[in-house]
This record gives structure tokens, sequence and C-alpha cells, in this order.
């Protein structure tokens, strides 16, 4: 039986001591994320999980029918460092597939974050 599941996107927008991006060097533990984009997707019980995220590096990154409505909302590519989650599980971006995050909690600052280039806080 299929269900549509709700699958979130979150930028990694940790910063070092003069201002430059670390996500892209990969999540890790503690990194701030913000949420700015969601999406329903079908699903059934044999759906892995893998295939949410590559879903979503679809949309961000122009390769989905989506990513109109991805890109309308200025927000920068979907890239190594940055998260995907699907209910309680999130994985981590890498340079080649996904990581599961499985001993602590994404530092969500999406409630709080006031947006910057390329990463503009979903508001639901």
């Amino acid at each position: 039986m299929n269900v549509t599941v709700t699958v979130e996107v979150f930028h990694n927008v940790s910063k070092d001591a003069a201002g430059r991006h670390l996500g892209f060097d990969g999540y890790q533990q503690g990194h701030p994320v913000v949420k700015v984009f969601e999406f329903p997707m079908e699903a059934n019980e044999a759906t892995e999980p893998v295939r949410f995220a590559e879903t979503a590096f679809q949309i961000g990154n122009e390769l989905h029918e989506l990513s109109a409505d991805y890109y309308r909302r200025r927000l920068r590519s979907l890239s190594v460092g940055d998260l995907v989650k699907i209910g309680l599980l999130c994985l981590s971006c890498e340079p080649a597939g996904w990581q599961p995050i499985t001993d602590h909690h994404p530092n969500d600052l999406t409630a709080t974050h006031e947006g910057e280039h390329g990463t503009q806080p979903w508001r639901s």
C-alpha cells in the first residue's frame, strides 16, 4: 500500500570564525541546519530511505520537475553537508552517497534563522 511521505531538505549553515561556510566539507555533529524546502513523495514499505534523498538531490540540482519550485525560493543547490529528513531519519549528503545520522538530532535553527544568500527558511 502506498502512502505519501513528507521529505524535508535542510541547508548546513555552519561557518568558521572568518564567516566561511564549513558545510561543504561535510556535515558534522553540532553544525546548524535550516529547513529550506519540503515535498511529498509516494512510498511503500519497500521504499529505501536513499530513494527519498536522491529525489531531494535531483530537485535541489535542477534535475527534477519540482526544481523550479525549489529555485523559485532563491535557494542554492543541495550539496555535500546538507541534510534530508524523512520522518525521524536524517541523511547527510556525502561526496558519494548518503550517511544516516543515528547518534544525535541535528541543530535545527529554522525557527530563528533570518535567511542568507541561497538559504531561506521554510515557513509553512
